[in-house]
């Protein structure tokens, strides 16, 4: 009875985003609801249905059998992403919205200096590297090197057992990022070819850089980044389109193979099945093992009451200057604190895992205003004014996607610490290579989001000017 209730409420959870995202998001199947429900089917559906089959790979099993226990955590789970729901239903303007194609179509292909910012992005990403390899002492270009930036995943580990990810260094990784979405969109809007060979070879840069880093979770934001420039570019969605797209995610998944052998050594098993294991038996994606870990085992002497929303307030100083700085990644406390594991690392916490952790089941509240934030930077990055001054659509898979990812599967503080880095990096480079237009006069919800493109042509619905450059 309680599988049949848990799957119900699984399914309930990917379902009702979905179809609200389908409904109300600015974006076809990559709005924020979308991605709630992508998340929600990795983390929660797809692993209530492996925990039915095979219940030994539940990561919960490790930590707790109380009996109860799973259908708790599931309530809780699904009652978070109904919050969220119900936060961003309740922000809807009153008209809505168009989506955004023919503005993005009509700003994109004004990207100046290409190459430039291509060679920018290179010279980056090496120095990046190398700053990496002198941190840990010296890396080669060799299988050790990869599997020893795959294992530890943190230098200088203190007393407590907390190191320093050389987060700050990564930060200028997002450069090569930033300037593969602009190209990206750029060559999907013009069909350039130079433009295509420089995103395909951003795209390889960008595989590397994860390799590098050691983490195999940027594998599926470099696939985010891709898919979502796609789509908000108008590009219609066909049978070639999700061909594609699956020939993209076997990619991905076979380096996430690969990295995932390269972190757990040699077993004798094969790549994939320890990926399988580490997909469905860890706490990735809008994990339900947190949830109920977290509603069986947390007390009420251990609530943040919102204390770990304002770690970011010290999170800027860099470790190299405070080497006894407290983890600002609220997965510590959870491993720790919460399940008595005084080992290195931490757990993914999850975005409704870090509301209970500081408010119990009233932390459930906190998806309210989560989902309204979800509409509110949507809105904010999509609108017409935004898309053509400020190229706002090109926020979207660099900021809205990480915030709406980070708020699911980890933790706030971690998050904002790194956006707002980034941010500092992605304003004044945006400004130098993406040109600003002046708004059509006529900015009415039926004229939103269309300009002189192959998208209004024969709609009818054209502005009565289009874009002009400033």
């Amino acid at each position: 009875m309680d599988q049949t209730m848990i799957l119900a409420l699984a399914f309930a959870s990917v379902a009702l985003p979905w179809g609200l995202g389908q409904a109300y998001g600015r974006l076809p199947w990559v709005s924020p609801l979308h991605l709630v429900a992508w998340f929600a089917g990795f983390g929660f559906l797809l692993k209530a249905l492996a925990y039915g089959f095979d219940p030994g790979l539940a990561f919960y099993t490790r930590h707790t059998s109380a009996e109860g226990a799973p259908l708790r955590g599931a309530a809780y789970l699904a009652g978070f992403i109904a919050m969220i729901c119900l936060g961003y239903t309740l922000s809807l303007p009153r008209l809505r919205l168009r989506h955004p194609a023919g503005v993005i179509s009509a700003s994109a292909p004004g990207l100046r200096w290409r190459w430039p910012l291509a060679a920018l992005a290179v010279l980056t990403a090496l120095m990046t590297i190398a700053l990496i390899a002198k941190a840990r002492g010296g890396l080669g270009l060799n299988l050790a090197s990869l599997t020893e930036v795959n294992t530890s995943k943190q230098i200088n580990v203190n007393e407590r057992g907390v190191g320093s990810t050389l987060a700050g260094i990564k930060t200028f990784f997002f450069l090569p990022r930033l300037a593969f979405v602009l190209i990206l969109a750029h060559a999907l809007t013009t069909r350039d070819a130079a433009s295509t060979a420089l995103a395909a070879t951003l795209g390889l840069l960008l595989l590397a850089v994860a390799l590098v880093s050691g983490d195999r979770f940027e594998l599926v934001e470099l696939f985010a980044y891709t898919f979502i420039t796609v789509l908000i570019t108008g590009t219609r969605v066909s049978l070639r389109l999700w061909l594609l797209a699956g020939a993209a995610m076997l990619l991905v998944g076979w380096l996430a193979a690969v990295m995932t052998g390269l972190r757990l050594g040699e077993d004798g098993s094969s790549p994939l099945a320890d990926l399988w294991r580490q997909v469905a038996g860890s706490t990735y994606f809008l994990d339900w093992n947190a949830s109920v870990m977290l509603t069986d085992r947390m007390t009420p002497d251990q609530h943040l009451y919102g204390s770990s929303y304002l770690w970011w307030a010290y999170g800027w100083i860099p470790r190299g200057f405070w080497p006894d700085k407290p983890a600002i990644d609220l997965g510590v406390y959870f491993k720790r604190d919460i399940l008595g594991l005084a080992t290195g690392g931490a757990y993914n916490v999850t975005g409704p895992g870090e509301a209970f952790i500081n408010f119990g089941w009233a932390g459930l509240l906190i998806g309210l205003p989560l989902g309204a934030a979800y509409r509110l930077i949507e809105d904010a990055t999509l609108r017409l004014r935004a898309c053509l001054r400020f190229a706002g659509w090109a926020f979207y898979p660099l900021f809205v996607y990480p915030f709406v990812q980070a708020t699911l599967q980890s933790s706030f503080s971690s998050f904002l610490v790194g956006a707002m880095a980034q941010l500092v990096l992605a304003v004044p480079l945006i400004w130098l290579f993406c040109p600003r237009y002046a708004s059509p006069q006529n900015t009415s919800p039926i004229n939103q989001g269309l300009t002189r493109n192959r998208f209004a042509k024969g709609a009818g619905l054209l502005p009565p000017e289009s874009p002009r450059h400033v």
